[in-house]
């Protein structure tokens, strides 16, 4: 991962030298960052795996690009939906309400997920909840909140 951290770096500081032309500076930038945020994913995946727990890297199977479900796992009675989030931006309210959104749907897509207790988690490389992110977990046992940082 520490690897990719300086593939990233390094590919910025090119496309900022290479091009005057700030919307192609944007979206270069916006590109890295979903790349970077795509090997955080299987990062993630991996620390499960670790652990000999089933992972399903769903929106990597399905090629959906900043999707807020990201791995989906199977734990005892447990269905663990996981969005995964490099350091690319905070973390609102309103994340966190599109994360559940996404993850009904999903679960009414797979009718046998219905049986498990389903649990929606949010695994960041940093802590960049904004406050009302933050008291809305606190507010509700369904929604939980880890720190993964990819250099430990």
């Amino acid at each position: 991962m520490a690897l990719t951290k300086k593939l990233l770096n390094s590919l910025k500081s090119s496309f900022l030298k290479k091009s005057n032309n700030k919307s192609s500076n944007l979206q270069a930038l916006k590109r890295l960052k979903e790349i970077h945020n795509y090997d955080y994913i299987t990062f993630v995946a991996n620390k499960y795996r670790e652990k000999e727990i089933t992972v399903w890297e769903y929106s990597k199977e399905r090629n959906l690009v900043n999707h807020p479900l990201n791995l989906v796992i199977k734990k005892e009675r447990d269905i663990l939906l996981i969005q995964c989030r490099s350091n690319i931006k905070k973390v609102t309210l309103e994340n966190l309400i599109e994360f559940e959104n996404i993850g009904a749907e999903f679960i009414a897509q797979h009718p046998p997920f219905k049986r498990y207790n389903i649990l929606y988690l949010y695994i960041c490389s940093e802590n960049r909840f904004n406050n009302r992110a933050l008291k809305y977990i606190e507010n509700n046992n369904h929604i939980s909140y880890k720190i993964l940082k990819e250099h430990d």
